[in-house]
């Protein structure tokens, strides 16, 4: 089966996915306190940073906090997003999720997230000189270089919780390998929980358009499009890792979680 068969996958996986989610919404808890608590880290960051030296004017100091930025976010981010795999994983499993166990899972290999972390903030720090530069050459390789990152990278985290005993180079072999092997139903299975997003906030929109024409109110309006804006992230981002997630499981283990089952995993990597 072609390209076809991997968009009707992708499709699936979407609507699998959210299934597996409505079974389970304690999984919604991972990318809201990851959120929350990267939120907190780049209010204390800035907030401590501009109060006690303002605005940087010093190139190097600049591009230390920066990478500062990149590597905390990166490394709160992916803790949780780790969590959220290792809980979805055993979801899979038919256990209910539990935010301390995944958590704890996560921070089993910190290590390798730390690792994964300075590399990511370092690489994102390079690129975003690179795209800062007046060359136009400079910028279109920043680009390119970009993308093939997202690719290679894709899977880093769900192989850095899920396979505990390797290396850096292992976790990052292993995600280009898984991302080569499923890349039609990933770039498919990514988009949907991207629209489910984009529907939840056109919703917001009406409903706080609603509200303001009745109360006059923009701050009631406001908050109404403020709690549909962050449902649609919340339910976004953790469809996305739950699709991450069973990809990863059938790719290494060929095994089809129980909540897919009208999903033909057995021409994933025609």
């Amino acid at each position: 089966m072609g390209l076809f068969g991997r968009f009707k996958r992708g499709l699936a996986l979407t609507k699998d996915s959210i299934s597996v989610l409505r079974h389970n919404p304690s999984l919604l808890a991972f990318p809201l306190v990851g959120g929350a608590s990267a939120l907190v880290f780049l209010g204390v960051l800035l907030g401590t940073t501009y109060g006690v030296i303002g605005v940087p004017e010093d190139t190097v100091v600049a591009v230390a906090l920066l990478f500062v930025v990149y590597f905390g976010t990166t490394f709160i981010t992916s803790l949780f997003t780790a969590g959220l795999v290792a809980e979805t994983r055993l979801a899979f499993d038919g256990a209910s999720p539990q935010f301390r166990r995944g958590l704890v899972a996560a921070w089993q290999v910190k290590g390798t997230l730390l690792v994964w972390a300075t590399i990511a903030a370092t690489v994102g720090v390079i690129v975003k000189l690179v795209e800062a530069s007046d060359s136009r050459v400079g910028r279109l390789f920043a680009w390119v270089f970009s993308a093939a990152w997202s690719v290679m990278t894709f899977f880093v985290v769900p192989v850095a919780v899920l396979e505990p005993n390797l290396g850096i180079g292992g976790v990052f072999r292993q995600s280009g390998e898984t991302f080569r092997s499923t890349w039609g139903e990933t770039a498919i299975g990514m988009i949907g929980p991207g629209l489910l997003a984009v529907a939840v906030f056109l919703v917001g929109g009406v409903i706080g358009f609603g509200v303001f024409s009745a109360t006059g109110s923009p701050v009631a309006a406001g908050a109404v499009v403020v709690v549909f804006l962050v449902a649609g992230l919340l339910v976004s981002t953790t469809a996305k890792g739950i699709v991450k997630t069973s990809l990863y499981v059938y790719a290494t283990e060929g095994k089809r979680p129980s909540e897919f089952a009208d999903l033909d995993f057995t021409e994933l990597n025609s």
